[in-house]
């Protein structure tokens, strides 16, 4: 099996993301089977904090398109959406016949099964905003407990912080603390630079409230849904959300749209 793991960072690009990179494959590792390769994989373009502007994360966001469709061309099993933007991921599960794990939804859905309100730590108030519309959208915002519960810092000081945890790392516990004693039992962090940091710490929990690891989670849901993809569960292609392109018309319409998005001045 082998699954693809898109993250929004410039892994593999930029020298500042190495570390970061080394630690989702840690995270990964200990959660998969022995004959499950994951690869992970950055984006060459990546504009710092793009929570904040939404014009400039539909550009940005292509690049996770057109990797799906380069994961499929090269025989991934799953592809994985490590953004906790969940970019592209009724795109891809509507083009790609493989299971597209978007690292969010997946968050949510877990922390359902593992207590009654959940809480997500984040970073911004960007975030908030977007975490906010996601669990609309995925019909968990009845056991969502909203906050806000801000660690302000941007997405580069938290991979940075994986070598220097100090202050950043108490500051999330604290404020993971904050909700819980508001009434969660279950902490997700967000954006997924938060997980990293919480395991590099080995924070599993914060007053008895589990901290999920959106990270390993997103690996091993992705690993799971391939075996079930092979005994036949699949989504609906046909109907609804995730219909796929029939006939041969879908490749020549990717030729005729690819000079579109060549940016003008």
């Amino acid at each position: 099996m082998k699954i693809w793991y898109q993250s929004a960072s410039a892994y593999g690009f930029e020298p500042v993301w190495d570390d970061y990179g080394r630690t989702v494959l840690a995270q990964c590792r200990r959660v998969l089977g022995a004959d499950t390769e994951l690869h992970l994989h950055g984006i060459p373009v990546m504009v710092r904090d793009i929570e904040n502007w939404r014009g400039l994360q539909y550009f940005q966001n292509i690049q996770t398109l057109n990797n799906m469709r380069r994961a499929e061309a090269e025989g991934y099993d799953a592809f994985v959406i490590g953004c906790t933007l969940d970019v592209g991921l009724y795109e891809g599960r509507s083009l790609l016949d493989m299971p597209v794990i978007g690292i969010s939804e997946t968050a949510y859905h877990m922390a359902m099964t593992l207590g009654r309100k959940f809480a997500i730590v984040t970073s911004s108030s960007a975030f908030c905003e977007v975490y906010g519309e996601q669990v609309t959208r995925y019909g968990v915002e009845s056991r969502h407990l909203s906050g806000p519960y801000i660690v302000d810092a941007s997405e580069e000081e938290i991979a940075t912080a994986l070598g220097r945890p100090g202050p950043l790392l108490d500051k999330f516990v604290a404020t993971a603390e904050r909700a819980v004693r508001e009434g969660a039992s279950v902490i997700i962090p967000g954006p997924a630079f938060l997980s990293t940091l919480a395991h590099r710490a080995g924070i599993t929990e914060v007053l008895g409230a589990p901290v999920i690891d959106t990270i390993a989670l997103a690996a091993k849901t992705a690993e799971m849904q391939v075996s079930l993809w092979r005994a036949g569960l699949r989504p609906a292609r046909r109907i609804g959300a995730f219909q796929r392109p029939q006939g041969g018309w879908a490749n020549p319409a990717f030729e005729a749209l690819r000079d579109v998005f060549r940016l003008g001045d």
